[in-house]
């Protein structure tokens, strides 16, 4: 017959009494030591500017440590941000704006045709007039006059 739960006094796991908790910036720490590291064994630049490895096994070193500081920094993320489950419930009760239940190519296709339309206002208003001034009217001839000086 199994026996109900530990008697007094008995333990049967967990953590041991007096062992404090971990550090909350434990994941940081890691975190940035794998980054010194990778750091250490990323490629120099010479002086024509080209990247190269000092040694033959810092390229996968450096690839590993760098690895190794992106999946601490993922495990972390969900503690420093929020997940967009959280923000989406919070807004929920808004009403969406029109232009979010448009086509986005018709919303793109009509902002590129106020643009060209407003460039187009502002080069007309900015244009010289170049066009010639007309020629002063010559005066009709006289009836009676051909047109010879007397």
């Amino acid at each position: 017959m199994p026996r109900g739960g530990s008697k007094p006094g008995q333990r049967r796991g967990g953590r041991k009494p007096g062992t404090p908790n971990k550090p909350k910036g434990q994941q940081l720490i890691v975190a940035d030591w794998a980054y010194g590291i990778a750091k250490k064994y990323a490629p120099n630049e010479d002086d024509k500017g080209r990247l190269h490895w000092d040694n033959e096994g810092d390229e996968v070193r450096f690839m590993r440590f760098l690895n190794f500081c992106g999946r601490c920094a993922a495990a972390r993320a969900q503690f420093e941000s929020p997940k967009y489950a959280a923000i989406a419930v919070a807004t929920q009760g808004e009403k969406t704006p029109e232009i979010y239940k448009r086509d986005p190519a018709k919303v793109m296709d009509d902002m590129v045709a106020r643009f060209i339309a407003a460039r187009e206002a502002e080069r007309a208003e900015s244009v010289i007039d170049v066009t010639p001034e007309p020629e002063p009217a010559k005066p009709e001839p006289e009836e009676g006059v051909d047109g010879e000086m007397a």
